[in-house]
């Protein structure tokens, strides 16, 4: 059974803040699946394992810039 999250809940479950979470979304490394009503964004596992990957590679010191190209050659 898929578990989906909201920014909130995405954000306590990887160790980050809320404000965190949305410097990622306006950054594009990552997206919600969709949106539950008007404008609540909804988050599933996948997004949950890459912004914990995201927040290890900042906790290692690298720049947003070369974490999307480390992605990029993950995916």
């Amino acid at each position: 059974m898929t578990k989906f999250y909201s920014i909130k809940d995405l954000a306590i479950e990887a160790g980050v803040s809320y404000h965190t979470v949305y410097y990622y979304i306006r950054r594009g490394l990552i997206e919600e699946i969709g949106l539950m009503g008007e404008d609540q964004r909804v988050f599933d596992e996948e997004c949950l394992k890459r912004l914990k990957r995201i927040a290890a590679l900042r906790a290692e010191g690298e720049s947003t810039r070369q974490i999307r190209e480390i992605l990029k050659r993950e995916e």
